[in-house]
């Protein structure tokens, strides 16, 4: 099946419109300036310190935390292409951005930006800020702009964390999402985490659990999302809701079966075996 192209996002959003240095955000709630007013959107993607820091994130990441992969062969062979996974912690920005088959952009809460380790690091993996509750379309006019040029990018259709997880469904998705699914030109492939939100729960710290290994993480990817038939309906808001709705549902259907306490067990060891292993 094609991938149509769309012209515009509500009659505004050419499908290559140019980039910008910066983007007009509304300011931040208390007036102060943050990483989105002066953050460089025009970066260039890079690729050098992508293919250097993933394998080293991996690494890491398998040593501290059972990760289990699954349906990698959904992931399109050659192309751009974007991944669009639930969101229950901000550790699964790094499961899944490290993923790629070449360096992707992401997109990330502005005010991740204050730490300056962070900033290192996202500037390595091309993350860029975005100020949480703007009413602005000009993320999601940058963001088409840098997938119709090229990139391959992580984007979450929430919008943020979920912070009840143990309801065992995402939230409904951003009419946002919608908008920027549907100008764009690229396959969508729908991600299920599960597991990261015990590795770092919402206000927490990343943690390893009982100990190295002790908590299993599941990143399942789904055929892409094809919409072919929303991509031919004009924009706008019924449409934006007809398409994140479609990617949510294609979400929900790589979750396991079964109550959320079932699933919970799943993803840790028991004691007596955690035990085990390490008196070996």
């Amino acid at each position: 099946m094609s991938i149509l192209k769309s012209k515009s996002i509500h009659g505004r959003i050419a499908s290559r419109s140019p980039v910008s240095t910066v983007l007009n955000f509304q300011p931040s709630e208390d007036g102060s300036i943050g990483a989105c007013d002066t953050f460089n959107y025009a970066f260039k993607t890079n690729k050098f310190w992508y293919k250097i820091i993933t394998p080293l994130v991996n690494f890491v990441a398998s040593r501290g935390w059972r990760i289990d992969i699954s349906g990698k062969e959904n992931l399109p062979k050659s192309g751009n292409y974007i991944l669009m996974p639930n969101h229950v912690s901000h550790f699964d920005s790094f499961l899944v951005a490290t993923r790629f088959k070449s360096a992707p952009i992401a997109i990330a809460d502005e005010k991740l930006f204050k730490n300056k380790y962070f900033r290192v690091i996202t500037k390595m993996l091309n993350a860029f800020p975005v100020r949480k509750g703007t009413k602005s379309l000009n993320i999601v006019e940058y963001a088409v702009s840098r997938v119709n040029a090229g990139d391959s990018m992580l984007w979450f259709p929430e919008g943020q964390r979920h912070k009840n997880p143990e309801i065992n469904r995402c939230n409904p998705g951003k009419s946002g999402s919608g908008m920027f699914a549907h100008a764009i030109n690229a396959p969508i492939v729908p991600v299920l985490i599960t597991g990261a939100e015990f590795a770092m729960p919402v206000g927490k710290k990343l943690s390893m659990g009982r100990g190295p290994r002790s908590i299993k993480i599941g990143i399942k990817y789904g055929k892409p999302v094809y919409l072919d038939d929303l991509r031919a309906m004009p924009p706008g808001r019924d449409t934006s809701r007809k398409v994140v709705d479609r990617i949510i549902d294609a979400i929900e259907e790589l979750r396991p079966e079964g109550p959320y306490e079932v699933q919970k067990t799943r993803h840790w060891q028991t004691k007596d075996n955690y035990n085990k292993k390490r008196r070996k």
